[in-house]
């Protein structure tokens, strides 16, 4: 009966300390719904990004401003985020690649500028594109994909075919834990569902997360 009581305690004990854990870290998400803009998250801008808003402003029909300015951002934020560390921590561990205050901040950014440039080119496959990679890394983790093994067949039955792309498909590493993060996941589809509304005729292969041209 002791016994028993002990072990009672002890579990009640791991299951509020798990239920403290979750709740300390999943308040964050989700970060991108509703869409992220300098009037509903200030930090989203610094007094450095107001030529670029202004640039954008006067050229916003030039899909080469954006571009430009999109790479730029993602090449900044990436240092930033290499120099940020991550706690080691088991929320740290549950957040995957949103574990810093500087990584979750760098995904609202680039999230703000991708649907600010997809209000005028809202059709463009290469803009979506590299949309969606972003918006997948930053939830999904490091992707890996791995390489296939020589020996094929060129004309392989449709069932070697298939089974041979199960065994290459790509997996990821290190995402963003699905309890916690859950409400980020769900807007990570519905991201991809509004790309396939835009871009009705794109090819999928594999899952909806296997967006590629």
């Amino acid at each position: 009966m002791v016994n028993a009581l002990g072990r009672y305690r002890v579990n009640s004990f791991q299951s509020n300390m798990e239920g403290s854990s979750l709740e300390s870290v999943s308040h964050f998400f989700p970060l991108t719904w509703p869409i992220p803009t300098p009037l509903t998250h200030p930090p989203l801008l610094t007094p450095a990004d107001l030529h670029r808003e202004e640039d954008l402003q006067r050229n916003a029909s030039s899909f080469r401003h954006w571009w430009t300015a999109i790479n730029t951002a993602k090449d900044t934020l990436s240092t930033q985020q290499k120099e940020a560390i991550a706690p080691q921590t088991e929320a740290a561990q549950l957040l995957g690649p949103l574990a810093t205050p500087v990584s979750r901040l760098a995904l609202q950014k680039l999230t703000y500028l991708y649907e600010s440039a997809l209000v005028y080119f809202p059709a463009s496959f290469k803009l979506w594109k590299s949309y969606l990679t972003m918006r997948r890394e930053f939830v999904m983790g490091k992707s890996i994909k791995p390489k296939r093994a020589g020996g094929r067949k060129k004309l392989a039955e449709v069932r070697e075919a298939l089974e041979d792309e199960l065994e290459v498909a790509e997996k990821w590493e290190g995402g963003l834990d699905g309890v916690v993060g859950w409400e980020e996941w769900r807007v990570l589809v519905m991201t991809f569902e509004r790309a396939l509304i835009w871009l009705p005729t794109v090819r999928r292969y594999g899952s909806p997360l296997s967006y590629s041209c």
